[in-house]
This record gives structure tokens, sequence and C-alpha cells, in this order.
């Protein structure tokens, strides 16, 4: 393992032992850092980057170790939650669970059809939404059936993920995001009673809101490090038993967020399992890229805040284009250059936007 600085970034980067086909395919680390590090440096926002080649071991971090709001990602820990109960009989996918007024959520489906409630899913169909369309109905209600966040965050703690932190409910975060100072009950959440909350928050309130959730508040949070570590584990089976790793990373291969974010790049053939999240001041994406011509499997979680949400997407989407094309030898299409850089530095606006 071996470590240094460049122009102020802190860079980790690790190679394992690798056999010797593993290390012949393995890129140029070094140049790959220095590519991603001009990215970084050219980006509005504060980036956060880990990769790993899962079959390799080959590592590469920057800022990996800085916490980072999660926003939707935290879904991705929570779903791991609830089918590591189904693997020990404490839950079963066919569970039936009953949505009443005060369980909807802001975005998405669940919201736009149901916005009283009124509607019975089974946990298979809540893990389906909060992993292909980010419904926040949908996690809250699986959060709530798996114990609490507490809860899930024992178990990443037993599994080793210090840095993964799952503190509240979607609608709890919403609210205080967005400047909410007034104290809900749980059983009050209706969606009705949320979009007139956030509506009476004052510009002074929201910028304060926002300032918290990105410099100084741990809650909810993740490094970049962990979150890719989880992935690698998750992608090995190591996380899951059989089957319930393997339909989780097929469930995010479906996910229908981020499409201008790891995937924009890409091949359009090319496999990947991810979980965005997304607010007004965070853009994130971590997944698990399946390489062509039997390359393995590629991990990165990239987590960027305080930008603007269409230079943000660009340099997720970058990051994962010089990462694919370091590992495959192949040069990939440029996407033109966003048009919100200048925009992207004004002070956020009134708009609140649901965590996806």
């Amino acid at each position: 393992m071996f470590m240094w600085r460049l122009t102020g970034l802190a860079v980790l980067l690790t190679t394992l032992s690798l056999p010797p086909a593993a290390a012949a395919a393995t890129p140029d680390l070094a140049a790959l850092t220095a590519r991603i590090e001009q990215i970084v440096r050219s980006s509005p926002g504060d980036v956060g980057v880990a990769l790993a080649h899962v079959e390799s071991g080959a590592r590469l971090s920057i800022h990996g170790d800085q916490r980072f709001p999660m926003a939707s990602v935290y879904k991705l820990p929570i779903a791991i939650e609830a089918l590591a109960q189904v693997a020990e009989g404490k839950l079963e996918l066919s569970r039936p669970v009953t949505l009443g007024p005060n369980d909807i959520r802001a975005c998405c489906t669940l919201s736009r059809r149901y916005p009283r409630g009124g509607v019975t899913l089974t946990l298979r169909d809540l893990i389906e939404l909060m992993m292909i369309e980010s419904d926040n109905s949908a996690v809250d209600a699986v959060l709530k059936l798996v114990g609490g966040p507490a809860v899930v965050e024992r178990r990443l703690r037993a599994q080793g993920f210090k840095d993964i932190n799952i503190n509240r409910y979607d609608a709890q975060i919403s609210l205080e995001m967005c400047g909410v100072r007034e104290v809900v009950a749980e059983s009050d959440w209706t969606l009705q009673l949320q979009r007139r909350l956030i509506a009476g928050v004052t510009p002074e309130d929201l910028r304060a809101a926002r300032e918290r959730y990105t410099t100084s508040d741990p809650r909810d949070t993740s490094t970049p490090d962990d979150m890719a570590a989880l992935l690698v584990r998750l992608q090995r089976g190591d996380l899951l038993r059989w089957p319930y790793g393997e339909q989780l990373i097929d469930r995010m291969s479906h996910a229908k967020t981020g499409p201008r974010r790891l995937k924009a790049r890409l091949p359009p053939d090319t496999v990947v399992a991810h979980k965005t999240g997304t607010t007004d001041v965070v853009i994130n994406d971590v997944g698990i890229i399946t390489l062509p011509e039997g390359g393995g499997h590629l991990v990165l979680a990239v987590f960027v805040k305080n930008g603007g949400r269409g230079p943000m997407q660009h340099t997720i989407a970058e990051i994962a284009a010089a990462s694919y094309e370091s590992f495959t030898g192949k040069r990939l299409s440029p996407l033109p250059p966003p048009k919100a850089i200048k925009a992207s530095r004004k002070t956020p606006g009134r708009q609140h936007r649901a965590a996806k």
C-alpha cells in the first residue's frame, strides 16, 4: 500500500497481491487518479470518489474518507437489511404492507397514485419501488418493517461498515433538510402536511438547513470508501445469502433514476447496477459496472454536493467514463459540457426537491 498527495487532494491507491492474469489487466492507477483528480478540480461542487475492481482488488480513493450526505443512496443498506431478514426467516417477501395517509412521502410513484394512502403492497413490491424508482414512501415503509434506523445501522456495524450512518426516516430527513423547524409526530406525516410545512419555510431557514445538511450533520451520511466496500461485498456475495444478493443487484440494474450519471457515457449495453441520491444540493451515484469481454466488475461510489444539478451529474459521468476507459482500453464518445456551470455557483433558490 502506498499513499501520496496530489494538488491538495488526499489520494489513496492500493494494489493487492494479484494473480498474474489479474495483475496484467490492472490499469495504470496513478494515471487514472491524475485524470479523475482533474475532473474533481473542475467540478463546481465537493466530490468524493472510491473505485474498486472486484476481481483484481485494484482500488483508488479521492476524498474517499470524507462524509457526504447519502440522500437516497441510503435506500441500499435498508434494502440489504430487509433481504437479510428475509434470508433469516424473520420476514417474507410476500408479506403484505398497507400504507395509510401518514405513510405517503413526496416522490415518486406511490405519492402520485395514492396521495392519501389506501394501498396494500408486498415487501417485494416495496423493495422494487425503492430500488428501481427510488420511491420515498416505499423506503419508509420498509424501514419501519425491519425495525427502524437503529436496526439497519447495527447490522452495518456488525459487518464492519463504521462510516455508513442510518439515523432517520426519509420524511424526517426531507423536512429537516428543507428547513422545517416544527417537530411533527410520525402519525401526522401526511403528504399534505409535509408540503404545507415545507412551503412555509423562509429562505434564511432553507439556506441554514442546507448548510447543515451538507457540512456538519453526520446523520444519514457515508464515506465513498465504505460505500464502495459495501458494493464490493455485495457483488462477491458476502453480504446476502443466495439468491437475495443476486436479486438485489438485478433490481439495481433496472434503476430508472440517474441516466446522466454513471451510465451517461458508457456503451448502451453496459450493465450498471446502481443507486442514485438526489436533492437540490446533492447528486450521488454508486454502483457496480460489468466490464465487457470478461473484464470483471468495477465498483464506483461518487458523491457530489454543493454544485449545480447539471454540473454535478456531468462530474459523475466523466469519472465513470474515465474509469471505464482505463480498465477496458476503449475510448468513449464525449458528452457536451453542461450548460449550468455558472448558474450552479449562485445561491440556491426557493425550489425544494424531494430526495430521490
